[in-house]
């Protein structure tokens, strides 16, 4: 039982540090292409208003598997993975540093 638990755990914290990591990325790739929110939920196959794009990026809801695609296949991203390896590189950057 406490493998099972440790596993549970484990996925957890993996799934939620997943998540921020999109959002970060998501964030980051639009002020790249200088895109505002708006602009980005217009380029979706199925568009989504401003706000969508902002609860996406700040946490507040989650986008489903197919917005995802869409929204890598707009920034260029080859694969998952490389948008969250780039999400987590972005996070050790804005991270404050302390002495």
């Amino acid at each position: 039982m406490t493998t099972v638990k440790r596993n549970e755990s484990v996925r957890k914290a993996h799934t939620i540090a997943a998540r921020k990591q999109i959002q970060t990325a998501i964030r980051r790739l639009r002020r790249e292409m200088n895109l505002t929110q708006a602009e980005l939920g217009k380029k979706l196959v199925t568009p989504v208003d401003q706000a969508t794009i902002s609860n996406w990026e700040c946490g507040k809801s989650d986008l489903s598997a197919c917005q995802l695609l869409d929204i890598m296949m707009i920034f260029g991203q080859p694969n998952f993975m490389s948008l969250l390896e780039q999400g987590a590189q972005s996070d050790l950057i804005d991270e404050p540093q302390f002495a």
